[in-house]
């Protein structure tokens, strides 16, 4: 049994999803809390090239394996999926993408709904909206929770109080589905840039000004989820003219333009004193990409950057070979939102089965 799950745990989502209905045990297996951890787990650290999609809210939204366009199948790279049902797309609709965590993805509805939604099990549920009027745009993320195995989602707003800036924030948590307002204050301290904060190392994070004298800085700002607080300011490197926050695998990266003449990757690491700074990853000329990039998204594990033009397309640039790969997504509108995330099993309506006895493992006989 045991080397049954293991192999299961392996398993694309889309295989697993149509093997619950081979038989209730099954079913039961695939369903399990255990497992979904277990499978979210072998995702992250041993399959990770495989379960990380890009998706498109378009019209009708698309799911991106960026990997396999990477291997040249751009066949099956893109996927159609469709939206909850509480979603009605019309031809001026704007469907915002306010975090990713774990397969889950928050949607913000033509700016009034608040949508969380796993794309690969289509579970979905209509969030209540926060006690703040966030009518328009606001900063927002989400993440897990592993002290008390939630998800939480995170909106700061920023404030100025004495002359000086800070950042305000309120947090629902998924299972009591109540927002409130948490008593800490990053001070000295504002938003700027990617509204969507980016989940990793247990802390939503998104890139900041801080007033350091007379000017002000580039900083990576991080909330700890699980403690509610903010966790550090890490300065990024001074020289940059503009920058943006992505993600490598686990991992916070930023990505920016210097001087005019060079583009940087720097990777965010955490030393063993519990302190935090970036390292750069590599360093390339400018004019090397063929035209600007409107957001870097992420570095894939080929080393590639996966970049979104104005032009309403989607690049792979690999920065050792010079070679730059587009990929053939539609996009039907200039209100598209886009984000990675990872494939997973993660319910948002908890497990379908309270009952303690049915959590355990059950024997199956393989004759």
């Amino acid at each position: 049994m045991d080397i049954m799950v293991d192999i299961l745990t392996y398993l694309p989502v889309t295989s697993l999803l149509r093997f619950k209905c081979v038989c209730k045990l099954w079913h039961s297996l695939i369903s399990d809390p255990k497992f979904v951890k277990s499978h979210l787990k072998t995702a992250r650290e041993v399959n990770s090239k495989k379960s990380q999609r890009l998706l498109l809210s378009t019209r009708t939204p698309q799911s991106v394996d960026f990997e396999a366009a990477s291997e040249g199948d751009e066949d099956n790279a893109v996927q159609e999926l469709e939206y909850p049902d509480v979603i009605r797309c019309g031809p001026t609709s704007f469907i915002g993408i306010m975090g990713s965590c774990d397969g889950l993805i928050c949607l913000f509805v033509d700016y009034a709904k608040l949508v969380l939604w796993n794309p690969s099990t289509r579970d979905y549920k209509e969030l209540p909206k926060p006690s703040c009027d966030h009518s328009f745009d606001f900063f927002a993320g989400i993440g897990y929770d592993s002290s008390n195995d939630d998800y939480k989602f995170v909106i700061p707003s920023c404030t100025t109080a004495d002359g000086s800036e800070q950042i305000m924030v309120e947090v629902l948590t998924l299972k009591t589905n109540v927002w409130r307002k948490v008593p800490e204050i990053c001070q000295g301290t504002s938003l700027v840039g990617a509204y969507r904060g980016l989940f990793c190392n247990g802390a939503v994070h998104w890139l900041g000004k801080q007033e350091n004298g007379s000017e002000k800085e580039y900083v990576a700002v991080s909330f700890d989820v699980a403690e509610e607080r903010f966790k550090e300011v890490v300065p990024l490197p001074d020289h940059f003219d503009t920058v943006v926050l992505g993600m490598s695998g686990n991992s916070l990266c930023a990505f920016g333009e210097c001087h005019g003449s060079y583009f940087e990757a720097w990777i965010y690491e955490q030393e063993y004193d519990s302190s935090a700074s970036f390292r750069r990853l590599f360093r390339l000329p400018a004019d090397r990409l063929s035209q600007e990039p409107k957001v870097v998204l992420c570095l894939t594990k080929k080393g590639e950057l996966l970049l979104d033009y104005d032009e309403w397309q989607l690049a792979l640039y690999h920065p050792v070979e010079d070679k730059n790969k587009c990929i053939r997504a539609y996009r039907d509108s200039n209100l598209c939102d886009l984000v990675t995330y990872t494939e997973s099993l993660v319910s948002i309506n908890g497990d379908d089965s309270r009952d303690p006895r049915r959590r355990s493992w059950t024997k199956m006989v393989i004759a």
